[in-house]
């Protein structure tokens, strides 16, 4: 995939300019594992054997360096866990309105996850009398790289009674019906764009004239607002971790995906909705590759991953834990940790993370490798910045 981006960065700049974010993005993760970076050498002073190991770009949207951050967030999140089933529930924009979230994603995407959060704990509480926990992660793209924002949520089958004293369990084949969660999303959606409207925070470009007509639209339209809502059957809370995990470092597309880039295009594995969801071979112009890939690089500081309700970083200490010791069977503390998180590791990360820390053996000599500082003068950036933290 970096391949893709390096042969025909030059020709998106040329056709599409692009965004500084985004040139900065694109800079850095052709620079990962280069000696653009810098790095260190691996020496054996018996032999004269050297190996150069370059340092990672560590940028959210980079494709080698995600798996290590989503072995770590998934170790993390075991300990908060509930022990109990969790629904999974996706949240989704319109085709009509994904316009208007790409120009203005600090607003629409948010909106979107607290919507989405809010309509769950406010039938929690009406019909349940409890507070669930929900764990979200925003995914931005369709298989073919087009932009379809959705978020993926866990949720709690049962919360926390809401004066705190017992856990409410509830059906592990249905939370709420879905209808009533759809149109209740579509609603705060709705309002929510229609205040920040009033409010002259969003930035409509060619959609500023018709773009009370499309709410319009789209109001009426509840299918298109793709609520969906997946019973936990028999599956354990780690496999939905696991499920969700996958998502919080994930980036448009990867190499186990592509299947060729020649000097003109690029072609990958997409699913075709023509076909339930078989996948086809797509190829793509190069220029219109990398534009589309980049169409899912997200604001800096932007949080792709947000936790409501018991999991709300505010409810850890108290809420939570009241949580965890009124369930019927509460597993003993760190029972959901230790989880074995090298599956998930990218094996371009396996590799260097064994050559750095597990294999100081020199692979001419038998000898002992040693770490030697590599100095170096940063590079600048195509775009005249010089490269610096993402």
């Amino acid at each position: 995939m970096i391949e893709a981006l390096s042969r025909h960065e030059a020709e998106y700049r040329r056709r599409f300019g692009g965004t500084p974010a985004k040139l900065h993005v694109l800079d850095r993760l052709l620079a990962c594992r280069t000696g653009a970076l810098g790095g260190h050498l691996l020496v054996c002073h018996d032999c004269g054997y050297r190996k150069p190991v370059y340092s990672s770009c560590d940028n959210r949207h980079c494709p080698q360096c995600g798996g290590a951050r989503t072995a770590k967030w998934l170790e993390d999140r075991a300990e908060r866990m509930l022990d109990v089933p969790h629904f999974q529930a996706v949240f989704t924009l319109p085709s009509e309105l994904r316009a208007v979230a790409q120009r203005n994603p600090r607003i629409v995407y948010p909106m979107m996850a607290r919507a989405g959060a809010g309509v769950l704990a406010d039938l929690a509480e009406q019909r349940l009398d409890a507070r669930l926990g929900i764990s979200s992660v925003l995914h931005t793209w369709a298989s073919n790289l087009t932009l379809h924002p959705h978020w993926h949520c866990l949720v709690t089958a049962g919360g926390l009674s809401l004066d705190g004293q017992r856990w409410v369990e509830t059906r592990t084949d249905f939370l709420f019906p879905v209808k009533v969660i759809g149109r209740m999303y579509r609603g705060r959606v709705l309002q929510a764009l229609i205040e920040a409207h009033q409010q002259g925070a969003l930035e409509l470009g060619d959609e500023a004239d018709t773009f009370d007509r499309t709410l319009r639209q789209v109001a009426r339209r509840h299918r298109q607002w793709g609520v969906y809502v997946e019973a936990p059957g028999d599956r354990p809370v780690l496999h939905a971790l696991k499920y969700l995990a996958r998502y919080v470092n994930r980036v448009a597309i990867t190499d186990r995906r592509m299947i060729g880039v020649t000097d003109t295009h690029v072609g990958f594995r997409a699913r075709d909705a023509d076909s339930d969801g078989k996948q086809r071979d797509l190829w793509l112009e190069g220029a219109e590759f990398v534009r589309r890939f980049l169409l899912h690089v997200l604001p800096k500081n932007m949080r792709r991953v947000r936790h409501y309700g018991l999991y709300a970083p505010g409810n850890a200490s108290l809420r939570l834990a009241a949580a965890r010791a009124l369930l019927p069977d509460p597993p003993p503390p760190g029972q959901l940790s230790g989880l074995q998180t090298e599956a998930i590791l990218s094996r371009c990360e396996r590799d260097i993370a064994l050559l750095d820390w597990h294999s100081r053996t020199c692979p001419r000599c038998g000898g002992q490798l040693r770490t030697e500082p590599v100095h170096h003068t940063p590079a600048l950036g195509r775009h005249g910045n010089a490269r610096g933290p993402p």
